[in-house]
């Protein structure tokens, strides 16, 4: 598990250093993991944590320098030009982080099948390859702009995972898809779908949404207010990247 765990953040720690092109590429991947082991020794925490923490702060660190030198976003797009929503694809061992991902705002699709090849479907699709596999890992590529694959810590829960997407990305939450299938969720008046919702939630409720895929109907109750919540606390924020 330690190794497998070091091999997916050397790969994500080499594609944030590319990004600032420092003249000791691998030498600043060695450094960030040995501080990472201190750290875990000094503090006797997790190595898992660790890397986590070192790995936040290096990713705000790089941010920063981008803004200052006003060279390019942390996606690789100029400053001032906003870019495409990306497309994200998970692998099998993350189906539930793609049901937080349309609940931030963005198209997610599932593999649903060990007979597919995950990279050429992601490359079909259009899509970011999200996954735990660190064998993947070693495959990032180091270029500016949006990656094919971005490696995911099977450590972390699914809202902290989403957390790790969308500050590597440096995303934003959107308005939430159907969580279900992903497609839009439009407004539609309240006597359209009077017949199924629930008695007492047409008694205080009159916004409502449906899927535009799967025709589910959803309405902004506590469930979507905790998952609101939730979003809002793994957004790219500055102050979440405390010095480990």
């Amino acid at each position: 598990m330690g190794e497998r765990l070091q091999t997916g953040y050397r790969a994500k720690f080499r594609w944030l250093l590319a990004k600032v092109r420092p003249r000791r590429l691998d030498f600043g991947v060695d450094l960030l993991i040995r501080r990472s082991r201190a750290l875990s020794e000094r503090e006797a925490v997790p190595l898992s944590e660790a890397l986590a923490r070192v790995y936040e702060f290096t990713r705000w660190r790089v941010k920063k320098r981008l803004e200052r030198t006003a060279a390019c976003r942390l996606d690789g797009q100029p400053l001032g030009v906003a870019p495409e929503p990306p497309r994200f694809l998970c692998d099998l061992s993350l189906g539930g982080l793609a049901r937080w991902l349309r609940a931030a705002g963005y198209e997610a699709d599932a593999l649903r099948s060990t007979g597919t090849d995950p990279v050429g479907e992601a490359r079909r699709l259009g899509a970011v390859l999200l996954t735990t596999d660190s064998r993947r890992a070693a495959r990032m590529g180091t270029a500016e702009g949006k990656p094919e694959l971005l490696w995911i810590p099977s450590s972390l829960s699914r809202v902290r995972q989403l957390g790790v997407v969308l500050r590597d990305l440096d995303l934003e939450p959107r308005e939430p898809r159907c969580m279900a299938c992903g497609a839009e969720l439009r407004t539609v008046p309240k006597r359209e779908v009077e017949a199924r919702i629930p008695p007492r939630t047409a008694r205080w409720k009159d916004e409502y949404f449906l899927c535009a895929g799967c025709g589910r109907l959803y309405w902004q109750g506590t469930h979507w207010q905790r998952i609101a919540a939730q979003l809002e606390g793994e957004r790219p924020l500055p102050a979440a990247a405390a010095r480990p």
